[in-house]
């Protein structure tokens, strides 16, 4: 089979890195001809050096996304690779594509603002931005709707909401996304990257770079009541640069926030070894290696009651209501205060983790979806 790989619409966050592992990974198939076109932000993660003979790389020089509505063929690139190469099926990791191939495609999508309208983000947003997304929406569903002959995503949830959203009968593959490669060798004799814990300090990671969905902000809400609370030494652990750190929080909120800044991939596990339980109140996703990482790391999860998170973390988080903060602050106290529950928790996770793959599971399924298509 010839496979043509393209990450020209892989941008950013958990796809970039679905889409390097999945390219390490099929140095394994040898019996396969990989093509990979490797988009802008790709390209410093993947050294065609060290790959085989059965692959040939392209550096695409634009993102076709930026050339939707100017003159300029958002395709032009890809067009010509498979008018001289011929491949047998694309697999387009992150789409949109904003191309139609010749050969048959398949299309991963991780794109929640489209199909999450019920999110309670946009009760927060103003009604000009949900109007935005939903004339963005409109444009992206043409697209994927047009372009693509079978989708992959990452959970069932997923895979319903797609389904329903594209009105397709075409086939949608589930392959669970995974934690990184970092987490299955953990140091635990590496530096500390926090302080030392203070007497009776309970700490909660908070992995994530800065976007409204994320609904960093209820912190400003719950923090007032655990400073009130019985149980006050709570602290929350933040990776954000200072700058946005300083914007997003209140004054009196920061006093319960540790910010240690952006951290590298390498250096997470590290800080789940010093914190307790994982705080993530997201609003929007389609996977959240966060939840995965936890579990492999032994730290119970409180997150928000949405589709998305059940369907990932299953039985080994507690959930709540996405915008109380009262009902936040409460699932908090309990975990913090009732070591059966957070041991059941951990236990649980045991049983949910089973149901993720590894990376080398995740590449085998992608090829094995190909090698179907190709054959039928």
């Amino acid at each position: 089979m010839r496979l043509l790989i393209n990450t020209a619409t892989t941008f950013k966050g958990g796809g970039v890195q679905v889409a390097k592992s999945f390219i390490e990974e099929c140095k394994l198939y040898s019996e396969h001809e990989f093509l990979v076109v490797l988009g802008l932000n790709i390209v410093p993660l993947i050294n065609p050096n060290t790959f085989p003979s059965n692959f040939t790389f392209f550096k695409i020089p634009y993102r076709p996304a930026t050339r939707v509505f100017s003159f300029k063929d958002p395709a032009e690139f890809l067009k010509k690779i498979e008018e001289e190469y011929n491949p047998d099926i694309v697999f387009t990791t992150s789409g949109p594509a904003y191309w139609k191939p010749k050969a048959l495609h398949l299309m991963g999508f991780n794109l929640p603002h489209y199909i999450y309208g019920d999110s309670p983000y946009f009760q927060k947003i103003s009604l000009l931005r949900r109007l935005k997304w939903k004339l963005k929406g409109s444009v992206i569903k043409h697209f994927v709707q047009k372009d693509a002959n079978a989708y992959v995503v990452q959970t069932k949830d997923v895979m319903l909401r797609l389904k329903k959203w594209l009105k397709t009968d075409r086939s949608i593959s589930t392959v669970s996304n995974t934690y990184g490669e970092q987490f299955n060798e953990v140091d635990k004799d590496s530096k500390k990257l926090l302080p030392e814990m203070e007497m009776n300090e309970f700490r909660f990671l908070i992995l994530s770079a800065y976007y409204e969905h994320k609904n960093l902000e209820i912190l400003n809400q719950i923090i007032p009541l655990i400073q009130n609370g019985r149980n006050t030494n709570i602290k929350f652990i933040t990776t954000l640069p200072n700058v946005t750190f300083a914007k997003v929080f209140s004054d009196e909120a920061q006093k319960n926030i540790l910010n240690v800044g952006p951290v590298k991939p390498d250096d997470c596990p590290q800080l789940y070894l010093e914190t307790q339980a994982i705080f993530l109140p997201t609003l929007l996703e389609c996977f959240s290696a966060t939840y995965a990482e936890a579990m492999k790391m032994k730290s119970p999860i409180i997150t928000t009651n949405l589709g998305f998170a059940k369907s990932i973390c299953g039985n080994a988080a507690l959930y709540y209501d996405p915008i109380d903060a009262q009902d936040a602050y409460n699932k908090i106290i309990s975990l913090v205060e009732d070591p059966i529950l957070y041991k059941g928790l951990l236990e649980n996770a045991e049983h949910e983790i089973l149901k993720f793959n590894s990376a080398s599971e995740r590449a085998a399924k992608y090829i094995d979806i190909c090698t179907q298509m190709v054959k039928a």
